[in-house]
């Protein structure tokens, strides 16, 4: 397909021409993807960059066979695998489609929940940033926990976003393309990132979209949300699978949440039951969640040690310290975590009674910051 010329008005008036080129490498076009997103955005809005040559495994046990040029998420939690390719590579049409949707058939079988924060957060601190803040500039008031866990239910279901970009998509690729997204539960997309070039060096980059139809976009969206669902239901789908000793736990659970006064919600995907309380101010604090996977209660240390009452790593010790005095051994001893036990230990009346207590004194550091006894 032939290019024709752009024009850029330069400040002062004078015409600037931009002819038709390519990039010098593969690299250049992904270190640009990596740090400027938007260049291949659709509808989904902004990307978080998860990294950088994300590795796939090939089992369970398996090591690291591939790796995708990189994986980013949307604020709806969608995982967005991007592979790049340039316009001279032969492989582009062929093998990367067939390159990418084994990438993505592996990576949902055997993706492991948790890599994709932890991937996160090492990105985060190897480019100087702090990892807490960078997400929170990103999902705005979301909890943090309920969103990875979001993520990775995402991925495990199949509902990820596969994107092709090259300098260049030919009319091959693109009917490929589109053929996967009406066929396929993940969306299929494919971005044409054009590169322009003036005589003094300016690049200038126009990107089009490939792929997505209205059609498409609306059944897709209508059949990847599972949709509200009461708590009731939710306990008999996710819980009661797990035996008996599980559903009289998480009742005695949502007895608990009644004494506080906080509420409890199901999260969007359906991965979690978490306890909205409020501070001294009215807004909300995520500091409990019951997990649909293993039927496990989450201390969210992770979300609570950014506000001003759980700012001290003593008053978070102390706290940790007393539910492991109530429910034994937490899963980690991280402060900054998500720490949890099995819902199924609060079936003891007599446990479950201390747990409600402890909730208690954990709701009223939270509404007052004042400190609490033993």
């Amino acid at each position: 397909m032939m290019q024709g010329l752009i024009y850029t008005v330069n400040p002062d008036g004078t015409l600037q021409r931009m002819a038709p080129s390519a990039p010098e490498s593969e690299d250049r076009m992904q270190s640009l993807v990596a740090k400027y997103p938007e260049l291949i955005s659709d509808g989904d809005g902004e990307l978080l960059l998860i990294k950088r040559e994300q590795t796939i495994l090939d089992s369970e046990q398996g090591a690291g066979r591939w790796s995708v040029d990189h994986l980013f998420v949307t604020r709806t939690a969608v995982p967005v695998l991007v592979e790049l390719k340039r316009a001279v590579d032969p492989r582009l049409r062929r093998e990367v489609i067939g390159q990418m949707l084994e990438y993505a058939a592996n990576a949902t079988a055997y993706w492991q929940p948790g890599k994709i924060a932890d991937s996160f957060a090492m990105t985060a601190s190897q480019e100087g940033a702090d990892p807490d803040k960078t997400l929170a500039d990103f999902i705005g008031e979301q909890d943090p926990a309920s969103f990875w866990s979001q993520v990775d239910a995402n991925f495990r279901a199949g509902q990820v976003k596969l994107v092709f970009v090259a300098d260049e998509v030919s009319r091959e690729l693109a009917r490929i393309v589109e053929f996967l997204n009406d066929q396929m539960r993940a969306d299929v997309r494919a971005v044409e990132l054009r590169w322009y070039t003036s005589a003094l060096g300016h690049i200038t980059l126009s990107p089009r979209i490939i792929g997505e139809t209205e059609r498409t976009a609306s059944a897709k969206r209508l059949s990847q949300s599972p949709g509200p669902i009461a708590t009731t239901e939710w306990l008999e789908t996710h819980i009661r699978p797990l035996g008996p000793d599980f559903e009289r736990g998480a009742f005695q659970f949502l007895k608990a949440i009644d004494k506080w006064r906080a509420r409890a919600e199901i999260s969007n995907t359906h991965a979690s039951l978490y306890v909205i309380a409020t501070d001294s101010n009215e807004r909300p604090i995520y500091p409990l969640h019951l997990w649909a996977t293993k039927g496990e209660v989450s201390f969210s240390l992770k979300w609570l040690f950014n506000k001003p009452a759980f700012a001290d790593e003593g008053i978070r010790r102390e706290l940790y310290d007393q539910l492991v005095e109530i429910v034994g051994p937490l899963s980690t001893g991280n402060l900054a975590g998500l720490p949890s036990f099995l819902v199924k230990q609060l079936a003891s009346e007599d446990l479950s009674e201390k747990f409600t207590d402890w909730g208690a004194r954990l709701i009223e550091r939270m509404k007052n910051g004042a400190s609490m006894g033993a």
